[in-house]
């Protein structure tokens, strides 16, 4: 049984330059995650090809949809890549992504107006240092509409300043899931860049899963979606995710049999091992249109 201690984050400052030093001082993010893509499946439409440019991923999403087990896999493709991004939740009620990965940035606050300025100020400062990011936001996310709203226009904001900002929907096969969506767009929030993933490991597994996701696929606001350019891709499901949750441990953990130092649970078995290298495989493949949107 294997055991390594976790990857620290590395210290960067967030702030400085002519950036206002209270606002720094309030909103204390001064962390980056040093953190460290992937021929292909099933996609729906054609994904823009952003390598060598500056992102920031917004993954989007009702509890339940998939939203951290994706963020939890694109943090793994960056650590992987020898990449950097800030690793961020701004998720008003669930911050899990600090159980899997140390230096994970999240506001000081868990009001929405508070969320929202801590949220502009990282944004600020990313778009200043060409920076990437990937931020855990939440379904609800009352901060990031607030941004939204309040800007001229959000996604071109961020365009012009050399930082592509990149929309992730995932969903379940409940209707529900299509609100911040649904929210977002109306909003204003359209980026060339958007991808929608439909995860399998939330619906029936006794179906085919167009069958479970065809009034997801027949809505209007996926329609409306993916007719102005947005691409849709599959999440294979997991069959060992509970496990991996239970254990709180990172995807490769999983797959390779390590234990985090200084923790005493016991590692995956030979099978569920084998069943998440398969699952990554399948991940990998899946999302390989969407490569050069991880950071």
């Amino acid at each position: 049984m294997a055991r390594r201690p976790r990857q620290s984050a590395e210290v960067v400052s967030l702030f400085g330059g002519d950036l206002a030093d209270d606002v720094a001082e309030e909103i204390n993010v001064g962390r980056s995650m040093g953190l460290p893509a992937a021929a292909t499946g099933s996609s729906v439409g054609e994904a823009m090809n952003l390598s060598d440019t500056p992102k920031v991923v917004f993954a989007i999403g009702l509890g339940g949809s998939g939203k951290t087990t994706f963020m939890r896999w694109a943090t793994g493709e960056v650590l992987a890549r020898g990449s950097k991004a800030r690793l961020v939740a701004i998720d008003p009620e669930n911050r899990e992504l600090k159980d899997y990965y140390d230096g994970v940035l999240e506001p000081p606050t868990h009001e929405p107006a508070g969320i929202a300025l801590w949220l502009k100020t990282l944004l600020d400062v990313s778009m200043k240092e060409k920076a990437s990011a990937l931020i855990d936001t939440g379904g609800g996310d009352a901060a990031l509409v607030s941004l939204i709203e309040r800007t001229d226009d959000m996604v071109k904001t961020m365009q012009d300043a050399g930082v592509e900002p990149v929309a992730i929907y995932p969903l379940s096969s409940r209707i529900s899931d299509l609100a911040p969506l649904t929210t977002l767009e109306a909003a204003g929030f359209k980026p060339r860049a958007t991808l929608i993933i439909l995860n399998e490991g939330r619906a029936d597994p006794t179906v085919p899963r167009e069958q479970s996701f065809r009034r997801i696929m027949q809505h209007s606001a996926y329609r409306a979606a993916i007719d102005r350019g947005a691409i849709q891709l599959w999440m294979p499901r997991l069959y060992v995710a509970k496990e991996i949750e239970d254990r709180r441990i990172t995807f490769k953990e999983a797959r390779d049999g390590i234990v985090p130092e200084g923790r005493k649970i016991v590692p995956l078995g030979v099978f569920d091992r084998s069943s998440v290298h398969k699952w990554l495989q399948q991940m990998a493949v899946e999302f390989a249109p969407i490569s050069s949107w991880i950071p």
